[in-house]
């Protein structure tokens, strides 16, 4: 039987980008293991407790489960077909979960803006929106298939060959929808970039916002070019990486705050000499009520940052 060769090297690196994503996925859980236990599970329950251990431990499996598939040496059409319409939803859960978790970083930087919140919100509403239309809506033309080029077998997907963009948009969506929250992130830096007291915790804030959204911002757009290329033995060669690296960094950014926020426990936070704490019982956990006050005026707060406001 014949086999195009180039497709059937592409179709290798698609798998091989499912395979080490999920190996990485799974490294990073048992790297961060301690950490989840000992800033989460061991913590009361809360709306960032549980924004955190679902994010972890459902794209954890959606993406083992991603990986069983693609590895898939001769999949029938109706598994392919059956499994791009569950990727699609999975995908677009995932997505927003990350979107959250970034969207509160920020509602928090903003000192809990109601004018923030309500933009917060209509990003990520427009976004659900966006994924739906793309998602759930039937487009003619778009291909889904087990055997895209001869003797090449492997779960395939791609825009119509007309010329047509369905799927593409996906990406300008969540590339817009990243480029906004940069945007808010890269305005809070500025904001300080010349504070000297006041601002540590504000400044670590920002710094690991900006640094995420530069590194993400360029796998969302890589993806972006290749759906706009749709050669479909490639399009679905960035998605392992945007999924993967997005929710490994979101969840990063969350042991991090929490890190920090509990390690008034045993250490007198030296390196947060601004910030200061209410003295609490032994029993009970730190709760963290005092407000963070820049130096020239500049009122910004940081109001109730606690684990109950999603960190």
């Amino acid at each position: 039987m014949a086999v195009d060769v180039e497709a059937f090297r592409q179709a290798g690196w698609e798998r091989s980008s499912y395979l080490c994503m999920a190996a990485l996925l799974a490294y990073e859980y048992f790297l961060q293991l301690g950490n989840e236990v000992e800033y989460f599970w061991l913590k009361r329950w809360s709306f960032g407790k549980c924004l955190f251990l679902w994010s972890r431990y459902y794209s954890l499996f959606y993406n083992a489960v991603n990986a069983f598939f693609f590895m898939q040496p001769h999949p029938s059409l109706e598994v392919c077909l059956t499994f791009f319409h569950a990727q699609n939803t999975c995908t677009a859960v995932q997505m927003i979960t990350t979107h959250v978790i970034l969207e509160l970083r920020l509602y928090a930087m903003y000192g809990r803006s109601k004018k923030i919140l309500l933009l917060l919100f209509a990003l990520i509403s427009c976004e659900a929106t966006a994924m739906g239309v793309l998602f759930g809506v039937a487009k003619a033309g778009v291909i889904g298939t087990n055997n895209p080029y001869e003797g090449v077998f492997i779960c395939a997907d791609g825009d119509p060959l007309n010329g047509s963009h369905w799927i593409m948009f996906y990406w300008v969506a969540v590339c817009s929808i990243e480029s906004c929250l940069l945007g808010l992130a890269l305005y809070k830096a500025w904001e300080h970039r010349h504070r000297t007291q006041g601002g540590g915790l504000m400044r670590a804030l920002t710094r690991d916002s900006v640094l995420y959204f530069i590194m993400i911002f360029w796998i969302y757009l890589a993806n972006l070019v290749l759906w706009a290329k749709n050669r479909i033995t490639l399009d679905e060669l960035g998605t392992s990486y945007s999924l993967v690296i997005s929710v490994i960094l979101a969840n990063r950014l969350m042991i991090s705050v929490r890190s920090s926020y509990y390690q008034k426990e045993t250490t007198s936070v030296t390196n947060l000499p601004s910030i200061a704490f209410n003295d609490f019982p032994r029993h009970t956990e730190p709760h963290f009520t005092t407000q963070v006050t820049l130096n020239e005026g500049a009122g910004i707060e940081l109001d109730r940052f606690d684990a109950q406001h999603g960190f």
